[in-house]
């Protein structure tokens, strides 16, 4: 499977650049990874705010978040695998950010010790099996003007799932979230290739 993916994305980018845009509308992992500060300007969290990154990775946003909400703020570190954990937080104390929590979740249900004011799912929505009921279940982990914000790569053209099958449709993902008692805020798209979306509860 990756042998062929790798040559149809071989042969998609020798294609003139409004071809390619037609078969694949989505981005790479360099481009999400361009300017994290951008996204996090963005997100407009304010000191002293209990956030969540899911899924953090190698915390490119994580760190960039804890310290938009230092010092009285929290940032919590969100993840199914335990080595995630500890070398992120490896990285946050040599930048001597102090206030970045980890958190060892199920990939099932999202699990945090408090409420939050904001809850960030970068590259990590279309891992979830059953986002209607994740995130149905998570509002009880929002305050009450808490957000959730979803930044992916776009599952868009006729070559999406050979180019990069790890993204989302955005309609697809607005419909699941509205399910899950979700209205749509803001819609950024200046991310190259994917798409940022802000959710609140409906109350």
């Amino acid at each position: 499977m990756r042998n062929v993916r790798n040559k149809v994305k071989r042969l998609v980018s020798r294609l003139p650049k409004p071809l390619q845009s037609a078969l694949y509308k989505g981005g790479q992992r360099s481009d999400r990874l361009r300017d994290p500060a951008a996204v996090i300007d963005a997100l407009s969290v304010n000191v002293g705010d209990a956030v969540a990154d899911l899924g953090p990775g190698y915390g490119h946003f994580t760190l960039l978040l804890a310290e938009a909400v230092s010092p009285d703020g929290v940032c919590y570190a969100v993840d199914a695998d335990e080595q995630t954990l500890e070398e992120l937080m490896r990285e946050a104390a040599e930048r001597g950010i102090g206030n970045l929590k980890p958190v060892l979740t199920s990939p099932r249900r999202l699990e945090l010790p408090e409420p939050v004011d904001l809850l960030f799912v970068s590259a990590t929505y279309h891992h979830l099996r059953q986002p209607v009921r994740y995130f149905s279940e998570a509002r009880s982990l929002l305050r009450p003007a808490g957000r959730v914000a979803i930044l992916e790569s776009r599952l868009e053209g006729v070559a999406a799932r050979w180019m990069n099958p790890h993204g989302s449709v955005p309609d697809k993902v607005h419909l699941e979230m509205s399910r899950a008692g979700y209205t749509l805020m803001e819609r950024h798209d200046f991310v190259t290739g994917h798409w940022f979306a802000v959710f609140a509860t409906r109350r």
